[in-house]
Order: C-alpha cells, then structure tokens, then sequence
C-alpha cells in the first residue's frame, strides 16, 4: 500500500497547463472567499491526498473522478515549498461529510471529504477527488451553490488563503451568490478548466490546475497592538437571524457565543466554537477581514484607547453583531 501511494502521490504533481503559467505569471495575491461552515471540525485517520480511496477500502466513492494539481507560490512569483494545503468539498450529491450537514442529500461512506498535504521543494501540491455536486442553500431553497472546492493555504510568513475552486462551463456559475460578487479578474483566478487526455491519469478521469499566489506577511501593526486586541469577546447573538443561523449549520441553538482573539507570529487569529482559527486580517484603522465568518471585525475603543469590543460588521444581508471584551 505504502508503495502504490507514493507512486500515485508522485503522479499527481504534473505540468501546468499554459492557462495557468499565464495566470499566476502576474503574482497576484489569489482572492480571498468565505470558509463556509463544512470545514473539517473532527480529525480522521485517512486524511490523506487521495479522497476515492478511504481507510484502505477498495470500494469507490460515487461520481466524476478529478485531479487538482497546482502550485503554491509568493507575489515575487517564487514557490513555497512546505506549504499545508487542505481540501474539502461535497460529495457528488451535494453533501458534506461533516454532523452538522443536515440536508437529505445522499451520503457517500466511500467518499473521504477532506484532505491536507504539503507542498513539495518546487511548491507543488495535488490531490485526486471527484467533482462535487451542486447543492441549495438551504433546504428546500430554490437557489443553489455551484459545485466548487473549499481550499485552505497556509505557510508561516505569508498570509493565510481561504478560497474556493469552481469549474468553468458550469451553468450554475452564472447565479451562484459567492461567484457573482467577484470581479473578472478575481473570477479568472478561482474558474479553472477541466482538461482530459493527460498520460499518468486513468480514463475517465478530468484534470484541473488551480495554481495560487500567497501574499506576503507584512507588519501592519505593532506587536504591543495586537496584544491590547487580543482577548475573549462575548458576542450579542440576539438578532432571531443569528440566532437561525447557528441553529441551521452550527448544531443546535445557542444562547451565547465566544470569540477569541489571538496573535502568533505577528498576525491576528480569530476563533469561535463554531469554526476554528483562522487568520484575521487588517484592512483599515481598527478593522480586520474576518472571512471565515463573512464578517469584517471593527474593534473599539474608549477615550484613553483601550480596547473595550469590537462589531462583527456581517457581509451580504446578515445582521451586525456586537462583542463586549471581557478579558
């Protein structure tokens, strides 16, 4: 077994399509996109780059079989080796291995989810999977997510990326709530081509290059900064929208809610028991980008700049929520 991994491992790192090349040649940082709330929240044994083949079954998952290849690079256009790159995404029905996917979507036991790799001395990652299904935003809704690949970077000295891959030719493409906020350029970043005819893959099986350009760490504030905005923040979740929210996709109701603020290595880290922690960053005096939860974070602050709590300022039609600091 050991020997047919490494072997297929090996297989997936291919050549970049000339797409590709073209479009990390201009090193732009790749767009950011919201987490979502399926991220992998409990380990597996089988965490591997391989998702059709899961805890040494011989047994296949259900749909289109695909290899993601890419590569992982700076805005200097350098690559990154050492990078951790995790994949997750749903199934060909539309369902996520994850307990809080309540839909009445078909589950896949012979589907792995998700996986983590690290990227090679050249940058360079890959996994195989299969093509996710599209799915509604919630049950019974008459507006679908696209199918599409949760992808999450991260390298010490760069800024974390969360983003998502979709597949150019979708018909979905055109309505999905995500995709349509981003401009052409960003949209030229994330939409990739499923190609076929490669050597090392089996028949049947489509390729798709998703190369992407981490941004440089830059000090944005002082270490002493951080530190005053670090800190436990109990936040209002009053709003019956909120509260509907964390009820759908966080399992269960709840009556209050905790954000936890952290620095590590120069950067800002947010944490709530509903998602894990994930990198924050600043985007104004006082503000930071808090993607994971669709929500920019503006902290605030009393006469002798203490920092006293902060407003999750929610994106598209969610409610603002408000955050007392409380150590």
């Amino acid at each position: 077994m050991g020997a047919t991994v490494g072997t297929l491992y090996t297989s997936i790192f291919g050549c970049t399509t000339p797409a590709a090349e073209e479009a990390a040649s201009a090193c732009e940082p790749t767009v950011n996109q919201t987490m979502g709330p399926f991220h992998p929240n409990k380990d597996q044994q089988d965490k591997d780059f391989d998702l059709t083949s899961f805890n040494g079954s011989d047994a296949q998952p259900q749909g289109e079989p695909i290899y993601v290849r890419g590569k992982v690079t700076d805005e200097n256009c350098n690559p990154i080796p050492g990078a951790v790159v995790m994949l997750w995404q749903a199934n060909t029905h539309g369902k996520y291995s994850h307990e809080y996917d309540h839909s009445s979507a078909e589950y896949d036991p012979n589907f792995q989810g998700w996986g983590q790799v690290t990227t090679n001395e050249k940058g360079e990652y890959g996994f195989k999977t299969i093509k996710p299904g599209a799915y509604p935003l919630s049950e019974g809704s008459a507006d679908y997510r696209t199918p599409h690949i949760h992808f999450k970077f991260s390298r010490r000295g760069y800024h974390e990326l969360i983003t998502q891959l979709y597949f150019e030719g979708e018909e979905l493409n055109e309505t999905d709530v995500l995709l349509g906020g981003l401009n052409a350029e960003e949209k030229a970043q994330v939409v990739r081509p499923k190609t076929t005819g490669a050597e090392d893959i089996e028949d049947g099986a489509s390729l798709v290059t998703f190369d992407v350009v981490l941004e440089n760490a830059k000090d944005n504030s002082t270490e002493n900064r951080l530190k005053e905005l670090s800190g436990k923040y109990s936040v209002d979740i009053e709003p019956h929208e909120m509260k509907e929210e964390l009820s759908q996709f966080y399992g269960g109701q709840r009556e209050e809610l905790t954000l936890t603020i952290t620095t590590e290595n120069g950067l800002l880290y947010a944490e709530m028991p509903i998602q894990p922690k994930c990198e924050v960053k600043p985007i104004g005096d006082n503000v930071y980008a808090y993607l994971a939860f669709e929500a920019d974070i503006h902290f605030q602050q009393d006469d002798n700049g203490k920092v006293t709590g902060l407003q999750l300022k929610r994106y598209y039609e969610f409610p603002t929520l408000s955050a007392e600091k409380i150590n």
